[in-house]
């Protein structure tokens, strides 16, 4: 093996190592995190703050929606504006984006000026064979 083969094989293992200690912790902690529900309680919405002599502790309660907005927006959209449920927020189409840089540049540097573009983390996966 060349020594840069030697140090990716060596690397490799303490990533899969490394990856297996924090699945494990977050293993702990989760069940740490149910003990302490256990004995504090939850409230379905809210925080609520329990100050110890070392810590302060705070349960939070969250709930998560998830919607059919066709015939939720069809029901509400006639309400007056503080209850409209749903709001639209404009979001970037990526791929199209990737798709104008590369086969189209001439369009590319129209937007550019407009667009900040900076290196996402460089993924890594592991397999042991």
């Amino acid at each position: 093996m060349h020594n840069s083969e030697t140090a990716l094989e060596a690397l490799a293992s303490a990533w899969v190592q490394a990856k297996a200690a924090e699945a494990e912790a977050n293993a702990k902690r989760v069940a740490i995190e149910a003990e302490i529900i256990a004995i504090t309680g939850a409230k379905e919405e809210g925080r609520e703050t329990h100050t110890l002599p070392s810590h302060k502790l705070t349960v939070i309660g969250k709930l998560t929606y998830k919607a059919e907005f066709e015939p939720l927006h069809e029901l509400t959209e006639q309400w007056p504006e503080q209850f409209q449920v749903i709001k639209y927020e404009p979001k970037l189409d990526e791929p199209k984006i990737r798709k104008i840089r590369e086969m189209r540049p001439d369009l590319y540097r129209q937007i550019a000026q407009h667009l900040t573009v900076k290196p996402a983390k460089t993924g890594i996966t592991v397999d042991v064979l």
